[in-house]
């Protein structure tokens, strides 16, 4: 009876603390933008606002939090990409782990799947957009 109870109770507090997990606020961008695959590797996140149709294209974002001293937890991140307005991509990472911070994240597209034109893309965490970017594709 005593296990019994004990069980009980360590199901009460594993529950209590996932609930609490994640508990913070302030998830914001510190620095975001679309780079080509080899630039994002090697470390060289400047933006770009133009790309060809044999380039790769990584947009990443950078994610803080007020209480950096404390886990994000696991948090919905969506990638939508948009031409002319209208939704061509879309990436749901539906449990991330946000351990740290700051943290990046990125999504990848290749310019020829998307094809030619002016081009939207947005990353949102548990449904707030936290980094836009708009680029062509000449």
């Amino acid at each position: 009876m005593k296990f019994a109870k004990f069980l009980v109770v360590l199901v009460l507090l594993g529950t209590i603390s996932l609930s609490f997990q994640g508990c913070v606020t302030g998830m914001r961008a510190v620095n975001s933008g679309v780079t080509t695959l080899p630039n994002f590797l090697s470390g060289n996140l400047v933006p770009m606002s133009t790309f060809s149709t044999s380039d790769i294209i990584r947009f990443y974002v950078s994610v803080t939090w007020d209480d950096v001293t404390k886990e994000a937890g696991s948090r919905e991140v969506v990638w939508n990409w948009y031409k002319d307005g209208k939704l061509v991509g879309h990436r749901e990472n539906d449990w991330a782990y946000f351990r740290s911070a700051p943290n990046t994240r990125f999504a990848t597209q290749p310019a020829s799947a998307l094809g030619l034109g002016h081009f939207r893309a947005e990353c949102l965490i548990d449904g707030q957009q936290v980094a836009v970017a708009e680029f062509d594709i000449r």
